[in-house]
């Protein structure tokens, strides 16, 4: 149990200095070409009940941190909602769509941005553990991005999509 507990305490202190990080952040992020197809797919594979699908859409980004975007959204799923985590990735003209869907209830009307705030526990999930960094996390880096995250619509089941500007190179697709 001593072991559980550092190792959350690990991940809170991670989760804090990351957020106060890009709040800190005045210029822009470093950018690289990112496939977020296989972005996800390679972040996805770790989780047992984690399948990922769509098709190949280019963002210019961060790749550390849109890794944390990505396992942020799962471990949600994961540790909130019901099994199987589903992951899909599409282009929509200027924007490329990452939707996390999981087979539960999803958020009441009322906590759906709330969720989004750092340290804010929806009471429907808060016995499941998690520190109300992760979804505050996703935005934040979504943001970041030049994109944003939010609720699919109400569920069941529970999905949130993260809308990320496209690469210029990649609109004729």
């Amino acid at each position: 149990a001593l072991e559980t507990d550092i190792t959350e305490l690990d991940r809170l202190i991670d989760q804090i200095l990351l957020s106060s990080r890009l709040d800190a952040l005045d210029d822009e992020i470093p950018r690289e070409d990112i496939d977020l197809l296989a972005l996800a797919a390679e972040e996805g594979s770790r989780y047992r009940d984690c399948t990922v699908s769509g098709s190949v859409a280019f963002i210019s980004g961060e790749p550390m941190l849109l890794r944390q975007l990505i396992r942020n959204l799962i471990e949600n799923a994961e540790r909130h909602g019901v099994p199987p985590v589903m992951v899909h990735v599409s282009q929509s003209g200027s924007h490329v769509h990452l939707t996390v869907t999981d087979q539960g209830p999803g958020v009441p009307g009322e906590e759906r941005e709330r969720v989004f705030e750092p340290f804010y526990r929806a009471e429907s999930v808060s016995s499941a553990g998690g520190t109300g960094l992760g979804l505050a996390l996703v935005r934040q880096i979504a943001r970041r991005h030049g994109g944003d995250a939010g609720w699919c619509e109400p569920g069941p089941p529970s999905c949130i999509l993260v809308s990320l500007p496209a690469q210029p190179d990649s609109l004729s697709t």
